[in-house]
């Protein structure tokens, strides 16, 4: 198995291509793959289900009992398999991941002396594991066995998209969507399965992924591979590992810099938060005008001079079209990941670290708001919003050690606390269509010109309709080249 131009091939011949109608928009991140079972009563009816416009759902890839793949999105899109979900920080995770269906009858119940399925079909019970779900322990079910020859498939698809894309963790549906969802459940032998995709990942020869996407397999004795030590600056432990290329670093993303002193930020000194904002505003909405003190009024921020909150910083951005995420407990390799996906993040630091090596113009003890652009081998590069010349704050390289320390201790700081290694992420990357997928759900759902309930109408959407929300202001959201809905009435699709 082996990756090419975003499709699966099998024997250097791409596997059956279903196109199924539910995809949107370009993945953010290739991160994780996410393990589902069909629940449908075979692999044709399963593959014709997720390929169909009704189902709104779909997977990247369905494979049979009888080890059979059919391929329906590209790797490069956005499948509709996860649905809402969370992960280690992740929501949303069909922006995150790769989705695979194994057709699978999934949980059963007993009816007599026989299981019975969701469909009505009875199994043996040769052909079923008596267990309990992990999210439900007191209650036994049946599950449909997987077979020997769809688990071996599955651990060779799932290593050539690791030798891809990097993959970074194998989960299941029901990892992501506790108590909402059973699949893979308990017949699927995850922790084998993830050691076998490990071993047949680590077997195979080193790959070079081009911007189109194909992934070339070369012979080793033509690699010339380069030894690396990665430190784990906060516990010491080091991890050696060989790559086919020599590290190339994420180069300096094009963010406009912002100071918060001078001219248009002279009215208050807690402006960190404010110039930030404004720096990411305007890398992705260049028609953004605003100072850090005309931020206060645009987004009535009452105080004389507070500490902005994450919350205020979010809520301000998203209202006008900039949508972001906001998770703790970040490593380097994490920041790395937003930075070659092209994702500028404000972090939050306790300045301190910095002002005690002597490496700032200003004296700042607490939290500070900042902009990291850049990063390489040594140093990371922040918009640091704390510099009267522009030249010295834009892209200004603090050493790693530094930085990792004012991330880390910013929880520690005496006067308020904050959580460590924090991040506010834009949900794309720069260049990318900021936008999302809402369903009605309510049985009409008016659409009118602006964003409010006053004005004109224009259409009624019905319930269940998927529409493309690329705007939010107060609770509304804008389609383009149509109008505005209440989104309180509708959820995430």
């Amino acid at each position: 198995m082996l990756v090419q131009n975003f499709q699966l091939l099998q024997n250097n011949q791409p596997v059956r291509f279903v196109k199924s109608p539910n995809v949107d928009v370009s993945l953010q991140e290739r991160r994780f793959v996410v393990m589902h079972y069909t629940g449908g009563a075979s692999f044709a009816s399963s593959v014709a289900w997720l390929a169909s416009k009704s189902s709104g759902v779909s997977a990247h890839l369905v494979i049979g009992r009888g080890g059979e793949v059919a391929q329906l999105v590209p790797f490069n899109l956005r499948a509709w398999h996860a649905g809402t979900s969370a992960w280690k920080g992740f929501t949303g995770l069909n922006n995150y991941s790769i989705g695979i269906e194994l057709d699978n009858a999934g949980m059963m119940k007993r009816s007599g002396n026989q299981w019975v399925s969701s469909f009505g079909r009875v199994y043996p019970d040769s052909e079923v594991l008596a267990a309990p779900h992990k999210s439900v322990p007191n209650v036994i079910y049946g599950w449909h066995k997987y077979t020997e020859i769809q688990l071996k498939t599955a651990a060779e698809v799932v290593a050539a998209l690791v030798r891809a894309y990097g993959i970074q963790e194998i989960i299941g549906h029901d990892d992501i969507a506790v108590g909402r969802k059973w699949d893979p459940g308990p017949a699927f032998p995850m922790e084998q399965f993830r050691q076998d995709v490990a071993a047949l990942a680590g077997g195979q020869s080193g790959e070079q992924e081009e911007e189109s996407g194909e992934v070339v397999i070369e012979p080793p004795k033509e690699k010339a591979l380069m030894r690396y030590r990665v430190e784990n600056l906060d516990t010491g432990q080091q991890i050696n590992f060989t790559w086919s290329a020599p590290f190339k670093p994420a180069t300096l993303l094009p963010v406009p810099y912002i100071s918060q002193l001078g001219a248009g930020a002279d009215a208050r000194k807690n402006d960190c938060g404010a110039a930030s904002s404004i720096m990411l505003l305007k890398a992705y909405l260049p028609n953004v005008q605003m100072t850090p003190d005309e931020f206060y009024t645009r987004f009535a921020i009452p105080g004389a001079d507070p500490y902005l909150s994450v919350s205020q910083l979010r809520n301000a951005m998203g209202s006008l079209g900039l949508l972001t995420d906001f998770r703790a407990n970040l490593t380097m390799h994490d920041l790395f990941g937003f930075l070659a996906s092209e994702k500028p993040v404000i972090v939050l630091l306790r300045y301190k670290v910095f002002e005690d090596a002597g490496l700032t113009e200003k004296k700042f003890e607490g939290p500070h708001f900042a902009v990291v652009v850049g990063l390489d081998i040594r140093y990371i590069y922040i918009h640091d919003p704390l510099y009267t010349n522009p030249a010295d704050g834009e892209a200004h390289p603090y050493p790693l050690e530094l930085f990792w320390r004012a991330w880390k201790e910013v929880a520690t700081d005496p006067k308020i606390r904050n959580p460590e290694r924090s991040a506010i992420i834009p949900t794309a990357g720069i260049g990318f269509k900021l936008s999302r997928r809402v369903r009605v759900n309510v049985s009409a759902l008016n659409v009118r010109t602006s964003n409010a309930l006053t004005a004109p109408i224009v259409r009624v959407l019905k319930q269940g309709e998927v529409v493309e929300i690329t705007r939010e202001m107060g609770g509304w959201g804008e389609i383009e080249g149509l109008g505005w809905i209440a989104l309180s009435y509708t959820v995430a699709a």
